[in-house]
């Protein structure tokens, strides 16, 4: 049996063999935001990948591995969208907006990932899983309390508790993906129009 943190061979490091974990952990996603977590056996991703059980657990450890997988996968790709599409912004106001468009972005060509990864987040018993997706929320929290601190300093922003509203404008934002999620017929360009304009008018000294 082979997971993906075991290193090097010739199922796991090569071209194929990444190419069919990326089929897999595809297939695990429609599956979680098909079925549910609890639903979401090994034996119904690897129907849904049109592969054998064995070809599944050669690759991952468990169903429970290949569900983290999903999510911080997806995790870490929006990560690294958000920095490409804010790297040119240069005010505080200029990245505040550009990383919650770019995030929302992100998603929006990405429903059924986020479902899933919804599905891991919400049922995962895992205690060093759970903590990892705290240190992403907790990271951050603490990384726009930071950008509206020097919104703030620079008199761009009005006094107010970073902290507090920073926590808020994560809500806002997790509030629009969650109905974006469940309603299919929810316009999230339009959603993150309004939500742009709603923070900015939220934060902004003028």
């Amino acid at each position: 049996m082979r997971t993906n943190e075991e290193g090097s061979s010739e199922a796991g490091g090569t071209f194929a063999g990444r190419a069919r974990r990326d089929q897999i952990e595809r297939s695990a996603a429609e599956v979680l935001a098909e079925v549910g977590y609890a639903a979401a056996s090994v034996a119904r991703i690897a129907e849904h990948a049109g592969v054998s059980k064995g070809v599944i657990t050669y690759h991952f450890a468990s169903k429970d591995e290949i569900l983290r997988r999903v999510a911080l996968r997806l995790f870490r790709e929006c990560a690294a969208h958000i920095a490409a599409n804010t790297s040119g912004a240069t005010t505080p106001a200029e990245r505040l907006r550009a990383a919650i468009s770019a995030e929302l972005e992100f998603f929006s060509s990405r429903r059924v990932e986020f479902r899933a990864m919804a599905e891991v987040m919400a049922n995962h018993r895992d205690t060093r899983f759970a903590r990892e997706f705290d240190h992403v929320s907790a990271t951050e929290s603490e990384a726009l309390a930071e950008l509206l601190a020097e919104g703030q300093t620079r008199g761009d922003f009005r006094p107010f508790d970073v902290g507090e509203v920073a926590h808020l404008i994560l809500a806002a934002k997790n509030a629009v993906l969650d109905r974006w999620a469940a309603e299919e017929t929810s316009d999230l360009a339009s959603a993150t129009a309004t939500l742009l304009d709603f923070v900015t008018s939220a934060v902004s000294a003028r």
